[in-house]
């Protein structure tokens, strides 16, 4: 009778000695801190808010021979000053938060991997509007 207890008593121990995570089938599952807005409604809001605020464009270039990457700059001529540049090494990217009602001047050019300049846009002007989906095509020549 001894040495049963002895074994029942080294199987209980044994028993809850293992770790929740090796336990079939008795994980509790992860919790993880809740607020009044679930991840998703607050991802949502802010989008709401930024379409509210600010317009993102598209633009694509000709493809020039030669030409290492294309790059783009933007030019905020309702406030006075040079916002914003950037660079593709595809035909094709994307200009960021354009303020809505804002006027903005922008114009590319092509350059080879020394950084010479290939080819030159005549400057585009765009306002930011709400809710257009836009794409400039910038000739570059």
């Amino acid at each position: 009778m001894k040495k049963f207890m002895t074994s029942l008593a080294t199987l209980a121990l044994l028993t809850s000695a293992v770790p929740a995570f090796a336990q079939e089938g008795q994980q509790s599952p992860t919790t993880t801190a809740t607020t009044q807005y679930s991840s998703s409604k607050i991802s949502s809001d802010e989008d709401e808010k930024y379409e509210d605020v600010y317009q993102d464009i598209g633009v694509k270039f000709n493809y020039i021979p030669g030409a290492d990457r294309y790059k783009w700059v933007r030019y905020n001529i309702t406030d006075g000053y040079e916002d914003a540049s950037g660079t593709s090494y595809t035909t094709s990217s994307k200009i960021y938060s354009l303020r809505i009602g804002k006027l903005y001047r922008i114009h590319a050019y092509a350059v080879d991997e020394n950084n010479r300049i290939l080819a030159v846009s005549a400057p585009v002007e765009i306002r930011g509007e709400k809710g257009w989906d836009t794409v400039i095509n910038f000739w570059l020549k």
